[in-house]
């Protein structure tokens, strides 16, 4: 099992949501700050809002914590911002441990400057550079002739290593590129915010629930000469933003009724509103429950909810974000799922795909079309099929009249899933292409 460096107790992030009265049972939960530094406390607090009598302890020091909890047994639910690694499916594979694994919402991970930064958009090549030590000042990026300091999460902090993949490797998990040495380390998203919003030199990178008026999110390009996409809720929960992943629950085969009960309640309407309330983009409506929680009991909600008490230790408190202006067409998403290892059309799948060509060929819109698959197989194979998956729908589209030069086709592989890679019927989900509609007027 992988150690850890020791840190301070004032380092460490210890949120207990009290009971007003006696508890019948704790909650560990241990992983992400990215999900437990704001998100998770609000859920357990709305989950006792419904009437829950249970207490709960909330560590948020990384994702890479939440597998040594739950091997080690100190937690009854991991929290991770990326997708368990093989080695540790290895150990739990070692210590007999299955662990079910649940996708609760999606975040997209912000590149930040000091407002005062002229820089607005980089490419993935240029944060590549740039975090790698390549870049030295902000003048070669189009900026001022200052030095650049550069600060990241620590090793073991899911929002590191996803950022290292997409951003430093580009994409390539097994690349070379690594941080440069001179980079400095924080612990918590809070400490990261403070030091960017008081130096006009430093970059960073935090998840999107914690943007805030004291620092300045850049637009972020996939290709150099594209165009920068801002990062915000519609971007990330499109797939048009490149920096965006899922959120994960992982919760063991012994989880006790309690267990399962909050995490039907995260999975809930009420557990969504509070995802999208903290600035994270919820699941969709509608995603079948996992089988494992289907029949866990949600308390109801009493005719005078319960007021628990928190006691936070160390976790600033993000601004909302802001909302993005309302275009006078609204995006509209259609999603076509595709039988197991298939590329081809099913019967009900024109239809849907015929339903998105009518309003495109009405006018006032253009579409991204992304392919997806499921995590069975080789990374590889699995964005080859999620690419001619898309191609399936854009020959359909074209087929229907509609024109090319207001198609646009994109594949995520597995890297965007909507429902657990662990059971056939979230397989099924992302086995599938989504058709992103897109007001010409709202771009």
């Amino acid at each position: 099992m992988r150690r850890f460096s020791p840190i301070s107790v004032a380092a460490a992030l210890a949120l207990c949501i009290a009971a007003p009265a006696r508890s019948d049972e704790t909650i560990r939960i241990k992983g992400s700050d990215t999900i437990g530094g704001q998100m998770m406390p609000a859920m357990a607090e709305a989950y006792r809002s419904r009437g829950a009598k249970t207490n709960f302890v909330i560590e948020a020091l990384g994702s890479g914590t939440a597998f040594v909890g739950l091997f080690d047994g100190s937690a009854d639910i991991g929290e991770s911002s990326r997708p368990i690694t093989e080695k540790e499916a290895e150990t739990a594979a070692k210590l007999g441990l299955k662990l079910h694994e649940v996708v609760i919402g999606y975040d997209g991970v912000m590149v930040v400057v000091h407002p005062s930064n002229p820089v607005k958009s980089l490419s993935i090549m240029d944060l590549s550079q740039l975090f790698t030590g390549k870049v030295k000042s902000w003048k070669q990026l189009g900026g001022q002739d200052r030095p650049v300091r550069l600060i990241s999460r620590p090793s073991y902090s899911g929002t590191y290593s996803f950022f290292r993949e997409k951003a430093l490797r580009r994409g390539n998990a097994k690349g070379p590129e690594e941080f440069a040495p001179e980079t400095q380390t924080m612990e918590e998203n809070g400490e990261i915010l403070n030091a960017v919003a008081n130096d006009p030199g430093a970059v960073s990178y935090v998840g999107l629930g914690w943007i805030r008026p004291t620092i300045k999110p850049l637009a972020v390009a996939t290709r150099t000469g594209d165009a920068g996409i801002e990062p915000s809720s519609e971007t990330v929960r499109t797939g048009r933003y490149p920096l965006y992943r899922a959120l994960y629950m992982y919760v063991p085969d012994t989880a006790a009724p309690t267990t399962l009960a909050f995490l039907r309640f995260v999975l809930s309407r009420e557990g969504a509103a509070v995802v999208n309330a903290n600035g994270f983009i919820p699941v969709d409506a509608g995603t079948p429950l996992p089988a494992f929680v289907a029949n866990a009991p949600v308390p109801a909600a009493p005719a005078s909810p319960a007021t628990a008490a928190v006691q936070v230790a160390h976790v600033p408190q993000p601004a909302a974000p802001a909302a993005a202006p309302t275009p006078s067409k609204k995006r509209e998403l259609f999603r076509v799922t595709f039988p197991f290892a298939r590329t081809a059309l099913t019967a009900e799948a024109r239809d849907t795909v015929d339903q998105a060509a009518d309003l495109i060929r009405a006018g006032g819109y253009t579409a991204v079309v992304t392919g997806h698959a499921d995590s069975k197989g080789p990374a590889e194979a699995n964005r080859t099929v999620a690419l001619a998956r898309a191609q399936a729908v854009i020959d359909r589209l074209l087929g229907r009249g509609v024109e090319r030069a207001l198609l646009r086709l994109e594949s995520s592989g597995a890297d965007a899933p909507i429902a657990s890679n662990e059971s056939p019927v979230g397989r099924a989900a992302n086995r599938r292409a989504d058709i992103e509609l897109v007001p010409t007027n709202g771009r």
